[in-house]
């Protein structure tokens, strides 16, 4: 992949949008602006759908928040928020309906309530209510699409964590795996990048099944949609060890899983001994079922600085995969149909 070729397929700079991601994460931390109150926190839901939503679902595998963390998909939000509930309504459109809907109900439940957005109805809303909203910024993001914001819903969203000293990271360990997610893209990404365009070409006629542990678990969730969005190919996502209580008995069927399925094994030496064990196991059930699988080690000395490199090496596959497919990365014509036929 080359500049000129991706040009042809990129019409609106997606890749521009990916390299930026630690400008986005950088970006987001450093500059959002929330003070928090003396507010006793009990809980946190946050409120998104689609890309919005997914660095919630990132910060919940870290482990890293000392309340509990839910992530409402809907447009009515659990009967049990309350006055000691934070939540966290996202939307980088600012026009999602089912987050509109369900911010409505917080404000009416009392609840501690903040916004992440650039704009749109829900920034209108909020600032009507006085209630607090970050504006995140659309300048590392050109390509517009949500999904490739990520890395500023999801700091803003540390960031209000923090204030409110509900996150068990320290300002230095954040700040640290932002700084190493840099220098990771700055020496390792043209190699990353030969590397996942090799891996890309050997399944693009695959089903893509990722399998993740721990602290990465939730970035299966990411990158599964961004493969989904930016590639236009079916990909599954599943975790160890809970895959091993099922995911093993519904291989045997259909017997085209054989030819269609490829996972692909997310793997981090942090990882604790059991975990590692239950990967090599696994690995051995899919030889003897005739299923294909390969192996990437995520690289990084925490936990935080790991998650962030394989979010960036998640989008860079999808890209690749959506480069191999000859399809426009930016482009999500049934996602827009859908809406569409939602509106009339």
């Amino acid at each position: 992949m080359n500049k000129e070729e991706i040009k042809k397929y990129d019409t609106k700079n997606v890749f521009d949008s990916i390299d930026l991601f630690p400008n986005q994460c950088l970006d987001s931390w450093e500059n959002t602006d929330y003070k928090a109150n003396d507010e006793k926190i009990k809980n946190i839901l946050v409120i998104g759908m689609g890309g919005s939503a997914l660095g919630a679902h990132i910060i919940e595998s870290l482990n890293i928040l000392n309340v509990p963390i839910t992530i409402c998909h809907n447009y009515h939000i659990p009967k049990w928020v309350n006055n000691e509930t934070l939540v966290i309504t996202v939307s980088y459109s600012g026009g999602t309906e089912e987050t509109i809907s369900g911010v409505e109900e917080a404000i009416n439940h009392k609840a501690v309530v903040v916004g992440i957005t650039t704009g749109g109805a829900l920034a209108e809303i909020l600032d009507k209510k006085n209630v607090p909203v970050c504006i995140i910024s659309r300048k590392d993001n050109p390509c517009e699409q949500p999904r490739f914001g990520v890395g500023l819903m999801m700091m803003s969203m540390l960031k209000i964590f923090v204030a409110h000293n509900l996150c068990t990271l320290s300002l230095n360990e954040i700040a640290n795996g932002i700084n190493e997610l840099a220098d990771w893209q700055n020496k390792k990404s043209e190699i990353v990048l030969g590397e996942i365009y090799e891996r890309v070409k050997l399944v693009e006629d695959n089903i893509i099944v990722l399998i993740y542990s721990k602290h990465l678990a939730n970035v299966g969730m990411f990158t599964r949609n961004q493969i989904h969005e930016t590639s236009k190919t079916l990909a599954l996502t599943d975790e160890i060890p809970e895959l091993n209580h099922h995911l093993m008995e519904g291989l045997s069927f259909p017997e085209e899983n054989k030819k269609l399925l490829h996972f692909i094994f997310l793997e981090s030496d942090l990882y604790g001994d059991k975990i590692k064990k239950r990967y090599k196991i696994t690995k051995s059930v899919l030889e003897k079922q005739g299923i294909k699988y390969d192996s990437v080690n995520i690289e990084g000395e925490t936990p935080f600085s790991q998650v962030l490199i394989a979010m960036l090496r998640g989008m860079y596959f999808a890209f690749a995969l959506s480069f191999v497919h000859q399809k426009d990365p930016s482009e999500i014509p049934w996602v827009n149909y859908f809406k569409e036929q939602l509106g009339k």
